[in-house]
């Protein structure tokens, strides 16, 4: 078997204790009403262990018992920070019902169906979004070799083998998978789950409590299943829209940034609740608010541990802005001092929180450019003065339809009568759209594909689900000029968007299912367990193994080893060229694109006893693994090879040598 669902079962309900566990305490300075502290304290709690978790597990080791005895000292803080009387943030008065939590979560089932291996008789298959889940070797590398993590994806003799990446969703991955004995691969399928329902959660809470309306939690449900109007253009249109609009990647919504990059997700979950925590600090003087900014530094941490661009860059630009905005009513209020010094004590608890993340993520900047300037380009063949345009009134209304129009009604009829919080909060929800997107427009990320306009978007998405489930509960149906539009926007968008995200679910999820066929390659993927079984037991799990970075390419959407990636739990000593140039940070591409070469080449048959060594002593590959399916297979240079020794094999499948 490829993954087993009791141990996927297990993970989920692992990282859901510890979600409940810390969080619910501190959901009270958030809702006063239970129900809505029960949606709302997953995230919390998810958000303030991933961080405080990774910073006590670069001193400890990563173990079972360690690890309860983290949560259990976790848990007895956040009690004892959170005991007596709260003035929460909001107070809710209706919740959605047992109904809707059902409902929720079988949707929420739909982003791990695109990661749970799909079979076809003997064959197997998985959905594209699989690609991005070959972080599964973190998850892997964390739960067997502790902290800082090493990298997985490539290693080189004299060089530093820490990984450079964000990874507190992958950390906490890795520690339902130490608790419950979950391979890295039944890890991931469990917590992109439970994003799934956090992201889901969070979204609803907002929406309910802003609309005060229960019918809000139920609006929520459909539009996160939204996609882009691109193909249904396309379908409509033929090829006439690419003709005149340029080949940038859309904007994703929930369905497919949930599926493809959960921990993007779940980072902009948790930023979600720092930033209604960083406005409950700025204007409600409420006692306690020394309490909420060590969990506040805590999220603050997660939300960029998780993603540097959800919880990174876009809280560098809301923050400012949303605190800039406040001034006038701190200063109003005399609590301008008071607030500095809470301030003042969530940036040093973010810091001590991540800090040995910034330092590990600031060697890539030393390295290499990650990001330069540009404007989004919209057009074909036309000059930036029209791209400007365009992306607020094209790319937008294409890839983000509904929401995106419902914001924009709602942003120009917004109730100013409300109470002061709802106000405050109402002004927050303007600067979480806008901000994100203007950054998207203006910068984008060069390392190799445009991670920052895809990820940083992710907070903006979010709230423009919640505003959207918000108005519709409010104004479908009524007879007033809002009404009217709000009735419009649902007749001519909720359709289409929904069948365009149908049709991703039908392919990520359903298709290898429904149409199969099965292929020699399936088929062979599916029997790879036992093949890294052997591997594991001549291989350490501080050490890297060489095989094909082009085996099984035609199972994935790009070309890739993902049988190594998901099954292994065994460092790769080169994999493929878009992982070198994403992981291995001391290359440049060109010398990314050579360690590329070799290591195709060799597999393909050209490997000479020089290339060998080479793999072995410079790129510290202990283990080749070598199948039928490679070109070096039975190629006389492994015979009586003084590099590697034939160790273990299966007659006509696969050998192994040390």
């Amino acid at each position: 078997m490829l993954v087993q669902t009791s141990s996927v079962i297990s993970s989920a309900l692992v990282s859901t204790a510890i979600g409940y566990a810390i969080g619910l305490p501190v959901s009270k300075f958030f809702d006063s009403n239970i129900r809505m502290r029960l949606l709302i304290a997953p995230v919390i709690g998810l958000g303030i262990f991933g961080a405080a978790g990774v910073s006590v597990f670069h001193l400890l080791p990563l173990t079972a018992i360690n690890l309860i005895l983290v949560v259990l000292a976790l848990f007895a803080v956040a009690f004892w920070l959170s005991k007596g009387a709260v003035d929460p943030l909001l107070r809710s008065p209706t919740n959605p019902g047992f109904s809707w939590l059902t409902v929720a979560f079988l949707l929420c089932l739909l982003p791990t169906f695109a990661i749970i291996p799909q079979h076809y008789g003997e064959s197997a298959g998985v959905g594209d979004p699989i690609w991005d889940h070959t972080k599964i070797a973190i998850i892997n590398e964390i739960a067997q070799n502790g902290l800082p993590p090493g990298n997985p994806y490539y290693s080189e003799a004299g060089t530093p083998s820490k990984l450079i990446y964000y990874y507190v969703w992958h950390f906490i991955a890795a520690c339902s998978s130490v608790i419950t004995g979950a391979s890295g691969w039944e890890a991931d399928i469990a917590l992109t789950g439970m994003t799934a329902l956090c992201s889901t959660f969070v979204v609803t809470w907002l929406a309910v409590a802003r609309s005060r309306s229960a019918n809000a939690a139920w609006w929520a449900l459909p539009l996160l299943l939204v996609g882009s109007l691109k193909p249904i253009v396309r379908f409509v249109s033929g090829r006439w829209l690419d003709t005149w609009m340029a080949q940038e990647y859309s904007f994703d919504a929930w369905i497919i940034q949930t599926s493809w990059a959960p921990q993007h997700v779940f980072s902009g979950s948790v930023a979600l609740i720092a930033i209604m925590a960083y406005i409950r600090i700025l204007h409600c003087n409420a006692g306690r608010d020394l309490s909420l900014t060590v969990f506040s530094g805590a999220m603050l941490a997660s939300a960029y541990g998780s993603s540097m661009w959800a919880g990174g860059f876009s809280l560098l630009l809301i923050l400012p802005i949303v605190g800039v905005l406040s001034v006038s009513d701190v200063v109003r209020a005399e609590r301008l001092m008071q607030v500095i010094i809470l301030l003042s004590v969530t940036i040093a608890i973010a810091v001590l929180c991540a800090g040995v993340l910034v330092y590990e993520q600031a060697v890539i900047l030393h390295a290499r450019n990650s990001v330069e300037f540009w404007v989004f380009p919209i057009f074909v063949g036309m000059g930036w003065f029209l791209d400007l345009p365009g992306f607020w009134f094209v790319l937008l209304i294409i890839d983000f339809s509904i929401m995106y129009a419902s914001f924009v009604i709602w942003a120009l009829s917004m109730p100013y009568e409300e109470t002061a919080i709802y106000s405050k909060i109402d002004r927050a929800i303007i600067v979480i759209v806008v901000a994100p997107l203007f950054c998207a427009q203006f910068m984008h990320s060069v390392i190799f594909y445009n991670d920052l306009a895809w990820r940083v978007i992710i907070p903006s998405l979010l709230v423009m689900v919640a505003v959207t489930a918000a108005l519709f509960s409010l104004q479908i149906g009524k007879a007033t000029l809002i009404g009217r539009l709000t009735t419009i926007t649902a007749i001519v968008f909720l359709a289409p968007s929904i069948l365009a995200g149908a049709q991703f679910v039908y392919l990520s999820d359903l298709q290898f299912r429904v149409q199969g066929p099965e292929t020699s390659e399936g088929t062979a993927f599916s029997a790879s367990p036992e093949m890294w079984k052997a591997v594991r037991e001549v291989t350490p799990s501080n050490e890297a193994v060489a095989n094909n970075p082009l085996d099984f390419a035609n199972v994935t959407y790009q070309p890739g080893n993902i049988s190594w990636a998901t099954l292994s739990q065994r460092r790769n000593c080169a994999t493929t060229l878009g992982l070198l140039r994403s992981y291995a940070a001391q290359l440049t591409p060109d010398q990314a694109s050579e360690v590329y070469k070799l290591f195709v080449d060799a597999f393909r048959g050209e490997a000479t006893e020089g290339d060998l060594r080479v793999m072995k002593e410079r790129y510290l590959c202990k283990t080749l693994v070598v199948t039928t399916r490679d070109g070096l297979w039975d190629k006389p240079v492994l015979d009586n090879s003084s590099v590697y020794k034939l160790v273990s094999e299966k007659k006509g499948s696969w050998r192994i040598y040390r």
